[in-house]
């Protein structure tokens, strides 16, 4: 036995469990809040600081000058190129000549608005810091010479816009110079008490509330940081940590608020923090306020916990059930069931009241629900009484549909099949371009593509693949699984099996001759042209067919579709001839055996053996080397991918093997051992006879179970049945020498005889 200590994948914390909820849906601006376990926030928010910044720059210059002008001006150009074009000078690179928003801050006009950036970039080094991993060093002379320069420039503007730029400016030196009572008397000094509608308002607003936390005032601060929460979308991922800070309660919040409202924002900001499936938020934010857009996230989470805590990933063998209710303990199961069925109680509820922004959206999550919950006619009924006209509520409207059409169709017939091809296209519409997962545009550009990208490989492969499967039709299953594979969404901890590992790893000889004949013939319809036109692009049915043929050792139909595949695509081996007496090293060329032996030729010599074998008497050496090539093509074996395309580590023998021919030659090397056995026999050699013994002791030692009781465990690998022979017939011969210096577990079996 090998211990290793050893770091594996993790999951994805955006696609680890199985979801047809999009938490995108109406949910725009709340990013970080979408649901995941295994990270503090989903996402950033829309619009980020930047983007929102640059808006409103935009609308102070007016439409005439471009979002990139404004971006790249702002955020690239240097302080040297800010001050040139704030004194006007013509002496310009041609591209910022070309920059319109340059060409903006040029006009005489628009000076004050130049002479801010030009302040603006020169304060950045004194409130910034080089990046998340260096402590920030605060320069107070260096942060007070430019609050006295900009409280000036302050005074001396004209422009109300610039104005309230330069007060927050100064509200900020006064923070980071640690001056917290200085940063929030400049706020109330210089802001007033009437609420503005920019960005930089309520940045300001975020450091008076960070001030007041300062100042041990954190219940004012809370207060603070939800108003810019609620006003400020860019703003919110950090509100929503200063908040948590003050560990202020909400009920210690709610008096300050001014209205209903405002209460509801505080209870949806408390209500993100709960991990746990629980309604209690929805409830309170709807009281306060039933058309508070936190109303969708926090529904939307409750429906992804759902999803999170009660579907499973791990689909059965292969991945051959359809996606649904984990076969939980009865106690887990009931706890999940009234958990599914209050929030469902919650939503229709709420519904029916009819005070909800986005109601349409709130049927068709109850119709979900339902789904859930297998109740396709409630499912369908609910569906049919929405109305939707908003884009994303239609679209989860079509996902759902679509769930509960498959699942009521008692057998998917070529007829439904005609009907299904239109929703299929559909995704396509929504996924076109999204290119490889894990090349994604990673600012969220591409977000809900992705969304649509994930839900559509779901609903392939644990809905349709596992519906094919159970209807006996593997040919379409591994189409299915071909075009889930076309999307680039796989994920290891989601993805269940691809088209790829089921050709290559599960299928039988007769199912592939089948696709192969399936892809070649004509007349397809159109549902089954369109899953062709997907099918993984370069593989060799005929060698794959080859393949399940040795897997079940029938190596003549494996030479006959071996010779027919293409010389490169059959695998090679080298020691596939030699015996193994360790469970590690690689199949490569080493000393004598260093001449390549194809898949073909592999078979080739398995037949000739084989007729040796029918000629009385046998060389032993035939009945050995048939054996080691049976115990290499294993999965002990240095030369088991002649079988497989892959070989998890996780894997090991166990009695349900024995009830499939394959994997109880390939787990438990049944046939290696008795091929070993006769080998013994056939020979007079005791160096020989002792070689066939230890590898029939390897065979037969395949084939100990697990158990929990440790010391039955290792009793079990220390009394080999072969140790008895090897250590009594053959306790004089070399190879037993060789045999009990190498392995442990007949040394141990030798000293506990010793004992008796």
């Amino acid at each position: 036995m090998i211990y290793t200590l050893s770091c594996g994948p993790t999951p994805d914390p955006y696609d680890y469990y199985i979801s047809f909820f999009s938490p995108y849906t109406k949910g725009g601006g709340y990013e970080p809040f979408y649901y995941t376990a295994l990270t503090n926030f989903f996402g950033n928010p829309t619009p980020s600081e930047e983007t929102a910044n640059v808006a409103d720059w935009q609308n102070y210059a007016g439409n005439g000058i471009t979002v990139k002008d404004i971006r790249e001006c702002i955020y690239t150009y240097p302080k040297e190129q800010l001050s040139a074009i704030a004194e006007g000078s013509a002496a310009l690179p041609d591209s910022v000549k070309r920059n319109t928003f340059a060409q903006f801050l040029g006009k005489e006009k628009n000076r004050e608005a130049a002479r801010y950036l030009l302040f603006a970039k020169s304060c950045e080094p004194a409130v910034t810091r080089e990046d998340q991993w260096t402590a920030p060093q605060r320069n107070n002379v260096l942060m007070e010479a430019l609050y006295k320069e900009g409280l000036e420039l302050h005074d001396k503007v004209k422009d109300k816009d610039i104005r309230d730029r330069y007060s927050f400016q100064l509200i900020r030196l006064r923070h980071y110079s640690r001056q917290y009572g200085e940063a929030v008397a400049s706020f109330d000094q210089l802001f007033g008490e009437k609420e503005r509608a920019s960005l930089v308002y309520y940045k300001a607003l975020a450091l008076k509330a960070g001030g007041l936390y300062h100042l041990k005032d954190s219940v004012q601060s809370a207060y603070l940081f939800s108003r810019v929460f609620d006003k400020a979308p860019s703003l919110r991922l950090s509100c929503f940590t200063s908040l948590m800070w003050t560990n202020a309660s909400m009920e210690q919040v709610y008096p300050l608020c001014k209205d209903n409202h405002e209460k509801a924002m505080v209870a949806a900001i408390y209500g993100f923090t709960n991990p746990e499936p629980d309604v209690t938020a929805i409830r309170r934010v709807y009281a306060f306020d039933p058309a508070s857009p936190a109303l969708n996230i926090l529904l939307g989470r409750e429906i992804n916990k759902l999803e999170d805590a009660y579907f499973s990933p791990l689909l059965g063998e292969g991945g051959t059930d359809m996606v649904g209710i984990r076969e939980n303990p009865p106690g887990e199961r009931s706890r999940m069931l009234a958990k599914l069925n209050e929030l469902q109680t919650v939503t229709d509820s709420l519904v029916q009241k009819g005070k909800l922004k986005d109601a349409d959206l709130w049927l068709v999550s109850s119709a979900y629900l339902s789904y859930i919950r297998k109740d396709y006619p409630a499912a369908a009924q609910q569906l049919a009484a929405v109305r939707a006209k908003d884009p994303e509520v239609k679209d989860q409207w079509e996902i759902v549909g679509l769930l509960v059409n498959i699942n009521q169709q008692k057998t998917i017939d070529s007829t439904f099949e005609a009907k299904l091809l239109p929703s299929l296209k559909w995704f396509d519409t929504k996924t076109a371009g999204i290119g490889n997962y894990w090349n994604r545009a990673w600012d969220g550009s591409d977000d809900k593509r992705f969304a649509f990208g994930k839900i559509y490989r779901n609903l392939l492969f644990a809905i349709l693949a596992p519906r094919y499967h159970q209807q006996g039709e593997l040919v379409k299953e591994s189409l299915i699984r071909g075009r889930c594979d076309s999307l680039n969404m796989n994920d290891y901890f989601v993805s269940g099996q691809t088209s790829l590992d089921q050709i290559n790893n599960d299928m039988k000889p007769a199912t592939l001759i089948r696709l192969k004949e399936f892809l070649h013939q004509p007349g397809k319809t159109p549902y089954e042209s369109y899953l062709a036109g997907f099918f993984p692009k370069g593989v060799n049915l005929d060698q794959a067919i080859g393949v399940s043929y040795v897997r079940l050792h029938d190596f003549s139909n494996a030479r006959d579709w071996f010779k027919k595949a293409a010389p490169d695509a059959l695998a090679v081996s080298y020691q596939v001839f030699h015996e193994q007496l360790q469970d590690f090293g690689e199949d490569t060329a080493a000393g004598p055996y260093n001449k390549a032996i194809t898949q073909l030729q592999f078979c080739e010599r398995m037949l000739q053996l084989q007729e040796k074998m029918k000629t009385a008497p046998v060389p032993a050496k035939v009945y050995y080397d048939y054996a080691t090539a049976l115990f290499s093509i294993s999965y002990y074996g240095r030369t088991w991918y002649f079988v497989k395309g892959y070989r998890p580590s996780t894997s090991w023998y166990s009695p349900d093997c024995d009830k499939d021919a394959f994997e109880k030659q390939y787990f438990g090397c049944y046939a290696a051992e008795s091929y070993y056995t006769r080998a013994a026999q056939a020979s007079t050699d005791k160096e020989f006879r002792a070689r066939c013994a230890f590898m029939a002791a390897r065979c037969s030692q395949k084939r100990i179970v697990s158990r929990d009781d440790r010391d039955k465990y290792i009793h079990a690998w220390i009394n080999n049945r072969y140790f008895p022979l090897l250590a009594g017939s053959y306790g004089e011969t070399k190879f037993y020498q060789q045999a009990y210096n190498q392995c442990s577990y007949l040394r141990d079996y030798v000293k506990s005889t010793r004992k008796k």
